[in-house]
């Protein structure tokens, strides 16, 4: 065990790709490679829940995690609007205005109809987003289906995830508070995404008691999301960041504060866009199933993910996996897939067939996004791309400089604990860097 007395400073650099460090956009960072244990590339695990396997090192084969959300009407935090009559009502307007209209004049009354609907779908939108947080930490909305809400889940974010208990696996926060170590978490919900507010907030608890500090800058993932890896915006992105590192590094004393911080994935520049459900609309009508009634499906950014309901939705989906167009532009999920990436394949949760689409495939339409937003860069894609890689880096009081080629996310959760002293949790499958 690799233990210091000093402040340990964990950093996430949400989709921080490996190759924005370098001495022109990242200084600060680039000069503590040189001075601490550089990983060039960190591999991350495959889907939407690498928090977990940073804090309980476990991949979505121990921890059955994969997606944020997923199918599981029995637990889902929308799941009162089933009692709710208005849901009702609204999803009965929502049937009854997109009716084919022929009549003359017809398409301006209908153009003012759905207008009139979308305001009150807003408004409603609203009232579900403030109501589910009676049922779960963390449950947006986003622009799923209303018909859907009711039969889906989440993984991550039914209790706030810095807290004992959070995750079905032991985590550090258990093993924290089991040796009673004191620790401040500065990432959503406590900091919500804002990455000023951040920095402020980790500058204000240098004298705190905290035995850890952990900390989210978010812009590396959402800024990039919208201009893309490759944009002249990215660099002023990531420099901005390490600006704000160095700001904080100004506020903690080298021989006081060890610090670890890493990118947890990468990101890529999106190539093309795919509309997965104008292409199965054809094969849709031809067995004459219904999306809903025979079967659900989840669009993820850069997954489509079926569950069949009836047996002509179970029918339908063995069709699918034939599509051409899905054949060439990604991959169904397969035994060895799954094994590869250690994915809970066989996870009714995460559905009975699942597409994954190739680097730079980005579905769109999706339940992330609304049609007028159109993402230039974007992550979950295989995580052995090389653009998928984040990166590790630790260096301060205790550290010993060296380098190495790459480390797996559920590394990090081990690394944390031998820093701070503690047993690793109980389920963790991940190995300290010290012991590399």
């Amino acid at each position: 065990m690799h233990s210091v007395k000093s402040k340990v400073l964990f950093v996430l650099l949400d989709a921080f790709r490996h190759d924005y460090i370098n001495p022109v956009d990242t200084p600060f960072l680039y000069t503590k490679t040189h001075k601490g244990i550089y990983a060039q590339k960190l591999k991350s695990v495959a889907g939407f829940t690498q928090r977990t396997a940073m804090y309980t090192g476990t991949t979505g084969t121990e921890s059955g995690m994969f997606t944020m959300y997923t199918f599981d009407a029995e637990n889902s935090p929308f799941r009162f609007l089933k009692s709710d009559p208005y849901f009702k009502k609204v999803l009965l307007e929502k049937q009854l205005w997109y009716k084919p209209l022929f009549f003359w004049g017809i398409g301006r009354i209908r153009t003012l109809i759905n207008k009139r609907f979308e305001q009150k779908k807003k408004a409603y939108i609203e009232f579900i987003q403030k109501e589910v947080k009676k049922y779960a930490t963390h449950a947006p909305v986003s622009f799923i289906p209303l018909e859907l809400l009711p039969e889906i889940g989440i993984s991550e974010d039914n209790r706030p995830i810095y807290l004992p208990g959070a995750f079905k696996e032991e985590s550090i926060f258990d093993v924290f508070a089991r040796h009673n170590i004191e620790y401040e978490y500065l990432m959503y919900p406590v900091v919500d995404g804002d990455d000023s507010a951040t920095m402020e907030a980790f500058i204000s608890k240098k004298d705190s008691d905290a035995k850890i500090i952990l900390a989210l800058f978010s812009d590396s993932d959402m800024k990039i999301h919208y201009c893309g890896p490759s944009s002249p915006t990215r660099h002023e992105v990531t420099g901005e960041i390490d600006r704000k590192l160095r700001e904080i590094a100004k506020h903690y004393d080298d021989d006081s504060s060890t610090w670890i911080v890493i990118g947890d994935h990468g990101m890529t520049d999106v190539v093309e866009e795919l509309d997965v459900p104008a292409l199965l609309k054809p094969l849709e009508k031809k067995m004459k199933v219904h999306m809903g009634r025979d079967y659900v499906i989840f669009l993820d950014s850069t997954m489509a993910r079926f569950k069949w309901i009836t047996k002509a939705g179970r029918a339908y989906l063995s069709k699918v996996t034939q599509l051409p167009l899905l054949r060439e532009k990604g991959r169904f999920i397969d035994e060895q897939i799954a094994h590869e990436h250690s994915i809970p394949i066989h996870d009714r949760r995460y559905g009975d067939l699942i597409w994954w689409a190739h680097s730079g495939v980005l579905l769109f339409p999706d339940y992330f996004h609304d049609r007028n937003t159109h993402d230039k860069g974007m992550h979950g894609y295989d995580s052995n791309h090389d653009d998928m890689k984040g990166f590790f880096l630790a260096f301060g009081a205790g550290i010993t400089p060296r380098e190495l080629d790459q480390v797996n996310l559920v590394d990090v959760c081990p690394t944390i604990c031998d820093l701070v002293n503690v047993p690793y949790p109980r389920h963790n499958k991940g190995i300290s860097v010290f012991q590399y």
